[in-house]
This record gives structure tokens, C-alpha cells and sequence, in this order.
């Protein structure tokens, strides 16, 4: 008899290892299994799509001019405020904040860039294959505006044959640019990270 009940008790704990192996097999398989899924999802890589030229560069030049303004944003008040003191005020604030130039023949304000506290230098000519990449016509995925205060303190003067034959102002705080001097559809420009390309051919930071 008492070997008997000796023979149950060594079977029942037999069938209890097993049944708690068979649940630590199970649980490190699912532990597996979550790990192997994580790193796949790790592993998936997000594709960005380039944008396709569609046209020609916006200028065909052989020199630029580059203009740059450090003001800061607790100065664009004194803008609005001094604007109707005087024409070249109202001219200021309209270069700094506002659409001028409207067109490829108004340049009468390029002679005032520096009273107006831009510094001038030129661009070497090793960067123009970089502009020009970004100064073509192009149809990017994916497009956006801003809604924030204009401030375009880089402006690009582009001359052939020392004649202005195109201008760019642009604002990098914003991504904001008006340009004149082009038949390119424009209205894309610097999507796709092209403002920030431009930013560090211009600025270097």
C-alpha cells in the first residue's frame, strides 16, 4: 500500500515539472517572438521621396552677389513704427518684411541693401553647382506654408555679364522666399530640405 501511494505521489510530480516546463517553453518563445517582431519594426526604414526636376535652373549667371542681415526680432517693431517717416523707411521695412521687389526691373533698392544693414560679399563661384540644384524647377511630394512674420535677411542678387538678371530673398526662420528674374515655376521652391541645403551653402551653419 504504502508503496503504491509512493508510486502516485513521484507520478503527480512528474506531470507537474512537465506542466511547468512545457509553460517556461512557451513564455520564452513568446519572449522570442516579441523580440524578433521589435527589431523587424527597428528595422523598417522610413523613404523619403526626391523630387523630380521638372524644368530649367531659374538663371543662367555667372556671378552673385550675396546680401546679409543680422537683424534681430526685437527690432521689427521699430520697422512698422518708422515706416511712414520717410520713403526710404516704408523701403526698408517693404525689403526686410514685405514682397519688394515685385519685379526684375525693380533694383533701385539693391543701392540701399547696406544703409539698410545688409553686408555684401560674393559667392564663390565653386558653390553655383550646389545653388543651381536648388534653383530649378521641381515637383516635390510634399509642400507646405508658413504662418509666421517674413524677415528675409538673405537676399541673392544673380548678374550675368554684371547686369541683374534675377533676385532672391529668403527666410530661413520661416521658409519664405520671393523671387522675380524667372519664367520657373517657383512655388515649390525649397521643399524637400532645399531651404536648409541653401542655409548652410550661404551661412555654413
Amino acid at each position: 500500500m504504502a508503496d503504491s501511494l509512493e508510486r502516485i505521489m513521484k507520478f503527480t510530480q512528474m506531470k507537474n515539472i512537465i506542466f511547468l516546463t512545457t509553460i517556461l517553453i512557451f513564455s520564452c518563445n513568446s519572449k522570442t517572438e516579441t523580440k524578433v517582431e521589435n527589431v523587424e519594426k527597428h528595422n523598417i526604414e522610413i523613404v523619403i521621396r526626391e523630387p523630380k526636376i521638372t524644368g530649367e535652373k531659374y538663371f543662367e549667371y555667372d556671378e552673385i552677389e550675396y546680401y546679409k542681415n543680422e537683424i534681430e526680432e526685437d527690432q521689427i517693431g521699430e520697422l512698422y513704427d518708422n515706416q511712414k517717416k520717410s520713403v526710404k523707411d516704408s523701403l526698408k521695412k517693404e525689403v526686410i518684411l514685405g514682397e519688394t521687389p515685385k519685379s526684375i526691373s525693380d533694383t533701385n533698392f539693391v543701392d540701399n541693401l547696406k544703409s539698410f544693414g545688409y553686408t555684401k560679399s560674393k559667392i564663390d563661384p565653386n558653390k553655383f553647382n550646389k545653388i543651381n540644384e536648388i534653383f530649378i524647377e521641381k515637383k516635390h511630394s510634399e509642400s507646405y506654408e508658413t504662418a509666421c512674420i517674413y524677415i528675409y535677411r538673405d537676399i541673392l542678387i544673380f548678374k550675368r555679364k554684371s547686369k541683374i538678371i534675377g533676385i532672391a530673398k529668403i527666410c530661413f526662420g520661416c521658409d519664405a522666399n520671393v523671387i522675380v528674374g524667372t519664367k520657373s515655376n517657383t512655388e515649390e521652391f525649397g521643399m524637400s530640405g532645399d531651404y536648409e541645403k541653401l542655409r548652410k551653402i550661404l551661412r555654413g551653419k
